[in-house]
């Protein structure tokens, strides 16, 4: 009997660990095309749009994310409309698909080339002095500046704004949320992510260090008075050696040793602090007016390079205080949990550091190890998504060694390409892998009869036929790479950045 006893409990054991594994599958979600509802606030192409649910129910996935744009919800101020997202969430319930939203208060495009450019509201675009700057007085106009966040503007303030709009969202689609919104995704910076705009893409090239953006009025003020209070003499300025956008952090006496002097050291303190005090604001609004019924997450971007040096440069500019030991992922995570975040979003999930130029001190893997752990830590979920609009089986495998961990899977994105025969085959398998059992082992099966293949059995980027679309982030504007770092024989080199992020020019 004892025996017995002890089989049951070991079975009940087992069958709960097993149920716990089943449920821990991650949801697999893709993003909508960028321009999916036009400038008008109608869907661009509903032919086309019927063409992208089919395919979204082909593959086996859970949903969809959708950008919701500032820039087309609110065309005039306290004036909104929401008609063709609430389209998209009708077709959703009909085909039992849930929705993640995006609110995007940032710009989408604006660089030559990009396929994508819906501005911010025409009410904020013509203001001054709300922008991020840099030290050479060059300013930023995709997202108003966190330091402009109090500031007045025709008689509401940009926190104001961010807090009216969700109010309208949360009326718009009373109804929706929970089921099938189950995740709204609140935009606090460039690209949707949680970060400053310090590598611009008409000014920056990879792997630079990218600028400060703490330059404008309000910034400069914030700064002093923060000095004054903390009687930190020779504090109350930005660093003037901390280089321009396209340097190397061995170019700069900042990020050689000043960043870790003590007025260094209170410097970035405040920088990071700016933002992740924006993030909180933004965030406690946004849960007051969605409520409990639908999961809030922000956006952190994947800074890869330089994140095998030192002074960790390109995440300090961007506001990640990556260095002299702190752990700019933990705070973050713990702060968005604090401020009612449910889930911690991370972009570059596809990349590999073996595809990376070592002259760049580049580890996406590492730094996913890092935001997992950080992630853990502080007791939120962790979501993540490829920078890159990648199809081939490398980068699916990659995405998939991350399984156990993740909460979500956001694909980006929905393309012509991926609509294919072909693709839509590929992209089921690596759905089906990504719903498995935690510890399950699926393995993908890509190999194409009577194709030469270099490093099987995975699939070589080189061999793809297809033109890798998007290759710039989100906005799909190819990112210029600074001659050190060309190359003719390493196409990836050219897919460096992270997203939205990450490098991905998030849109979302």
């Amino acid at each position: 009997m004892a025996f017995l006893g002890l089989l049951a409990c070991w079975l009940s054991s087992s069958l709960a660990v097993a149920s716990a594994h089943q449920a821990h599958a991650p949801e697999v979600y893709l993003m909508m095309p960028l321009t999916l509802v036009n400038s008008s606030g109608q869907i661009e192409d509903p032919d086309h749009l019927e063409k992208i649910f089919d395919g979204i129910q082909e593959v086996g996935a859970d949903g969809f994310m959708v950008d919701v744009w500032w820039g087309i919800t609110e065309p005039t101020a306290m004036n909104y409309t929401f008609e063709a997202y609430k389209e998209l969430v009708k077709e959703a319930k009909v085909r039992n698909l849930k929705v993640q939203m995006v609110g995007s208060f940032h710009q989408c495009g604006g660089n030559i080339g990009d396929a994508c450019y819906i501005p911010l509201p025409e009410f904020v675009r013509d203001k001054s002095d709300i922008w991020y700057k840099d030290a050479q007085g060059g300013e930023t106009q995709e997202y108003i500046s966190l330091f402009a966040d109090a500031v007045p503007v025709d008689g509401r303030t940009p926190l104001q704004m961010y807090s009216d709009w969700f109010a309208a969202f949360s009326e718009a689609f009373a109804q929706d949320l929970g089921d099938p919104i189950v995740e709204v995704m609140v935009g606090l910076g460039p690209c949707g992510e949680m970060r400053y705009p310090s590598y611009p893409l008409d000014r920056w090239s990879f792997p630079g260090i990218g600028e400060f953006q703490c330059h404008d009025k309000h910034a400069l003020e914030s700064l002093r008075l923060a000095a004054e209070a903390a009687g930190c003499d020779g504090c109350g300025t930005p660093p003037e050696t901390a280089g321009t956008y396209n340097d190397q952090p061995k170019d700069t006496e900042f990020f050689t040793k000043g960043y870790s002097s003590p007025s260094g050291r209170f410097f970035l303190d405040w920088y990071s602090g700016a933002l992740k005090a924006h993030g909180a604001n933004i965030l406690k609004q946004a849960g007051e007016a969605l409520g409990p019924k639908v999961k809030l997450s922000a956006k952190i971007s994947g800074l890869h390079w330089w994140h095998n040096s030192s002074s960790h440069a390109a995440e300090l500019t961007a506001g990640y205080y990556n260095t002299n030991d702190r752990n700019a992922y933990l705070e973050i995570a713990e702060m968005l949990l604090d401020s009612g975040a449910q889930v911690l979003d991370f972009t570059c999930l596809e990349m590999r550091n073996s595809e990376q130029p070592p002259a760049a001190a580049s580890s996406p893997q590492e730094l996913v190890q890092q935001v997992i752990k950080a992630s853990k830590d502080a007791g939120i979920a962790f979501s993540g998504e490829n920078a890159l609009q990648r199809y081939d089986q490398r980068a699916y495998e990659q995405m998939l060694s991350y399984k156990d961990d993740l909460h979500s899977l956001t694909y980006l994105r929905i393309t012509d390409t991926l609509l294919t025969p072909r693709e839509i085959g590929r992209f089921r398998q690596f759905v089906s892998a990504m719903h498995a059992p935690a510890g399950e082992v699926y393995e993908l099966s890509f190999l194409d009869k009577g194709r030469q293949l270099r490093g099987s059995p995975m699939e070589p980027i080189e061999e793809h036929e297809e033109p890798m679309e998007g290759l710039a982030f989100r906005r799909e504007h190819v990112p210029r790479v600074s001659g050190a770092f060309r190359s003719t024989g390493v196409r990836l080199w050219l897919l460096l950045l992270s997203s939205g992020s990450s490098l991905g020019l998030r849109g979302p």
